[in-house]
C-alpha cells in the first residue's frame, strides 16, 4: 500500500508540474503562402552521421485535406506515418514520436534540412545529426548496380554483440528486387523490423529509421557464400553477424521459452494503472473471463506492432469475454519519469484495456516482480489465461509486419488459440481467491 501511495503522489506531482511542451517560434510574422513554405512536398533523401557512418532514409511530406503536413517514413513496403508534426510555415519543423520519447529537430531552407534525431535509452540519450535533401529518393546510391548478387530468401544468422559480451542466433528474411532489397531479422525475442536497401557486387547494404530507432546492416558476401559484417544502432554498436543460407532454419519454438514453475499453474500480480489504481488478476473483473496479459514496454518497437493488432482483437472478442492487460516494464522505475511516454503509447493506439505499470526493465527486477514465471526473456511475453484462471499458454515475443508470413502465421495461430478458449464454459461459480503456489 505504501508503493501505491507513493505512486499516487508521483502522478499528482507529475500532472501538476510537468505539461506537454507547446510548440513555439519566437518572432515570426504571419505564415507565409503554402507555394512559399521552406517544406517542400514530396520525397525527402535524409543520411544520419550514424556512429562515424552514413544511415540514409527516406520520408514522404504531403498536406491533409485540412491543410496540415503530414510526414511518412519509408522502409522498404513499410508507411511509417509520423506522430506530431509541428512546423509553422518557416524554417523550425519537429517531427515527434511521443510514444517513444523520440524527436527530429531541425531548420528547413532552399530544399534542404539540417538538425538531430534524439532518440532515448536506458543507459543515456543520443542525438544524432542529420540531413536531407528535397527530391532525391535513391536510398543508399543514385543509381541501381548493373551487377548484384543474388542475397534473398532465408539466412541462418549469428549476431555478435562484443561490447555487452553475447552472441545472438537470428533469422534473415530477405526479399530482392533487381539490386533493391527488403526484409528484417528475426530473433527469439523479436525482430528488427522493417530494413531497406540494395545489393551492389557482393556488398549488402540495408538501414531502417522510422521514428523510434536507428539501423545499419551492412556485409560482404564471401567466397564460400556465407555473408559477414557489421551492424549498429544506437542500442547496439560496434556489432557484427554472419549467415549462410539455410531455407530450413527455425528458431527455438517461441511457446518452450517462458514456462511457470513447478508447483504454478496460475500468476497473479498487482500493479497500478496509469492514474495509480491498483490492478490484479483476482479482481472480480476477471472472474470467468479469458484475459491476455501482455508484458512490455514503450520504448519496445514489437510492442508497438503488437499493440496495432491487440486493440482491434480485444474489441472484436471483449463482447465474448476477452480481456486484455498491458504489464509494462520500462526505462525507470519511476513512474513520473515515464508517465507521459506510457500516455502517448495509450494514446497512440487508442487502447482502452488496462495498461499497468511494472517497474524497471532490468532482467532482475521483471523475475522478482512475476515470479511464477521462470524468465522474461522478451518483450512482448504473452500469457494466455483460460476463464478458470489458469495460465494455459505462454508465447515469447511478437513477429511483427516485417517478418511476412511469419507475421500471417502468428494472428492465425492466436486467433483460433483465443476462440477455443473463449468456446469454454465459465465456471459455474466464482472462483474464491487463495494463495498462490511458492508466495
Amino acid at each position: 500500500m505504501r508503493r501505491i501511495a507513493l505512486l499516487l503522489i508521483s502522478v499528482a506531482l507529475f500532472t501538476t508540474a510537468c505539461t506537454p511542451r507547446e510548440p513555439g517560434v519566437e518572432g515570426v510574422a504571419a505564415t507565409p503562402p503554402a507555394d512559399q513554405q521552406p517544406l517542400r512536398e514530396g520525397v525527402w533523401r535524409a543520411e544520419v552521421d550514424h556512429f562515424g557512418r552514413s544511415l540514409p532514409f527516406t520520408f514522404e511530406v504531403r498536406r491533409s485535406a485540412a491543410g496540415d503536413f503530414e510526414v511518412t517514413y519509408l522502409n522498404g513496403p513499410e508507411r511509417m506515418p509520423v506522430e506530431q508534426v509541428i512546423y509553422d510555415g518557416g524554417e523550425k519543423l519537429e517531427l515527434a514520436f511521443p510514444s517513444y520519447s523520440a524527436n527530429l529537430v531541425a531548420t528547413v531552407r532552399d530544399g534542404r534540412l539540417e538538425g538531430a534525431i534524439l532518440l532515448q535509452r536506458r543507459e543515456r540519450d543520443f542525438r544524432l545529426p542529420v540531413t536531407a535533401i528535397h527530391g532525391q529518393e535513391h536510398r543508399f546510391f543514385p543509381e541501381p548496380a548493373a551487377e548484384y548478387a543474388d542475397l534473398g530468401g532465408r539466412w541462418e544468422v549469428e549476431i555478435s554483440v562484443p561490447a555487452l559480451g553475447f552472441t545472438q542466433p537470428a533469422m534473415a528474411l530477405l526479399t530482392q528486387e533487381g539490386a533493391s532489397i527488403s526484409g528484417t531479422m528475426l530473433t527469439q525475442v523479436g525482430d528488427f523490423r522493417f530494413l531497406a536497401g540494395e545489393v551492389r557486387g557482393n556488398e549488402l547494404y540495408l538501414s531502417a529509421f522510422d521514428g523510434g530507432g536507428t539501423q545499419l546492416w551492412l556485409a560482404t558476401l564471401q567466397p564460400d557464400g556465407t555473408l559477414a559484417g557489421s551492424f549498429d544502432s544506437v542500442t547496439y554498436t560496434n556489432a557484427g553477424w554472419t549467415a549462410r543460407r539455410n531455407p530450413d532454419f527455425e528458431l527455438e519454438d517461441p511457446l518452450a521459452v517462458t514456462y511457470l514453475k513447478p508447483g504454478f499453474d496460475r500468476v497473479d500480480f498487482t500493479f497500478p494503472d496509469l492514474d495509480g489504481n491498483p490492478v490484479s488478476l483476482s479482481d472480480p473483473r476477471y472472474d470467468g473471463k479469458v484475459v491476455l496479459v501482455v508484458i512490455g514496454g514503450s520504448w519496445c518497437p514489437s510492442c508497438h506492432d503488437e499493440a496495432k493488432f491487440m486493440v482491434p482483437f480485444h474489441a472484436e472478442h471483449e463482447a465474448r469475454g476477452l480481456e486484455v492487460v498491458y504489464v509494462m516494464f520500462e526505462y525507470s522505475e519511476d513512474f513520473s519519469a515515464v508517465a507521459k511516454q506510457l500516455t502517448a503509447f495509450r494514446d497512440r493506439y487508442a487502447i482502452r484495456h488496462p495498461i499497468l505499470f511494472a517497474g524497471d526493465s532490468s532482467r532482475q527486477s521483471r523475475g522478482e516482480l512475476i515470479p511464477a514465471l521462470n524468465d522474461i526473456t522478451a518483450f512482448p511475453t504473452t500469457l494466455f489465461i483460460d476463464r478458470r484462471g489458469k495460465v494455459r499458454r505462454i508465447h515469447t515475443a511478437f513477429p511483427g509486419p516485417a517478418t511476412g508470413q511469419l507475421h500471417l502465421d502468428y494472428q492465425r495461430e492466436l486467433r483460433s488459440f483465443v476462440g477455443m478458449l473463449l468456446d469454454e464454459p465459465a465456471p459455474d461459480t466464482d472462483p474464491v481467491p487463495g494463495p498462490v503456489p511458492g508466495t
